[in-house]
């Protein structure tokens, strides 16, 4: 009998006030870190061993679903074993004991293949039937739908364009394009600009207490919190993702702010510390309770 070569389902749950995070894994892609500008391979790797993580090269997919008593709301759709990344959200969700039914609402933080690639299949059919509005900020809407943008770029970026234009119609009549950053009670927009053109994060806040979904701030999050001037490839704007990635650790620092992300190890949430001019990553400990 062969083995399988993934985890079991991976997911994690936090309380912020009455609001009810869970933290679902898509799975992973690999990549190379290659794809990384301002810093070596061999510097990467150094991180990461300094950090008792992994050295792959290897870069996790995380959705999130936030339970409100009004609503139940999707951050993201991972990849949808798009060009074989991830995957793993239904399975994730079903162990969550979350049926893909009860998602009403939509955010999302950008429109890259492993954030929408779980959110429609062929001929603009919705993974999530029952969504009344999709959030997206106007300036990514904008990006994705311009014919004269996407005819200008790469042939290989191409087809990330008919997979986000695809998701879009998947949801046509949903879509709510957004520029203000009060979106819903105790859920805003954080714009962040550079990764993509629209790139938003989410703060929620209840009670007193905060949690900052910062998308794709990072991808490797120990490398490019330790040196926050490292771009990736994925990053529209370089210059730009760098100085926003500097301005949310500064903030998350001096706000002592939760943070959690797209590309996090699980428990996927943590703290940033600051020490002079550097920053670090702390993750939450795993508790059974939530406390």
């Amino acid at each position: 009998m062969s083995l399988p070569l993934y985890q079991a389902p991976g997911l994690n749950r936090r309380k912020v006030g009455d609001i009810l995070i869970t933290m679902l894994s898509d799975g992973y892609l690999d990549v190379s870190f290659e794809l990384l500008s301002g810093i070596e391979a061999v510097d990467a790797e150094n991180i990461l061993s300094l950090h008792n993580a992994s050295r792959l090269p290897r870069i996790n997919i995380n959705v999130y679903v936030i339970q409100t008593r009004e609503r139940t709301i999707l951050v993201d759709g991972g990849a949808g074993g798009i060009n074989g990344w991830g995957n793993r959200l239904p399975v994730a969700l079903a162990a969550a004991g979350i049926d893909p039914l009860q998602i009403d609402t939509i955010l999302l933080t950008h429109a890259h293949p492993d954030h929408v690639g779980g959110l429609a299949g062929p001929q603009s059919t919705p993974f999530f039937p029952n969504v009344q509005q999709l959030f997206v900020h106007q300036n990514e809407y904008n990006f994705w739908t311009n014919d004269t943008i996407r005819s200008g770029a790469p042939d290989d970026f191409q087809p990330f364009f008919d997979l986000a234009t695809n998701m879009f119609s998947a949801y046509d009549e949903k879509l709510v394009p957004f520029t203000h950053e009060d979106l819903l009670p105790g859920i805003s927009a954080v714009p962040m600009p550079g990764h993509t053109a629209g790139h938003t994060g989410y703060l929620i806040a209840n009670k007193g207490q905060s949690l900052l979904i910062w998308g794709d701030i990072v991808h490797f999050p120990h490398i490019q919190i330790d040196q926050p001037k490292v771009t990736i490839a994925f990053d529209s704007d370089p210059g730009a993702a760098a100085s926003t990635r500097s301005r949310i650790l500064d903030r998350a620092s001096s706000e002592n702010l939760a943070v959690t992300g797209m590309h996090f190890n699980m428990p996927a949430s943590g703290l940033i510390e600051r020490t002079g001019t550097n920053y670090r990553l702390i993750y939450d400990t795993w508790s059974p309770a939530l406390i």
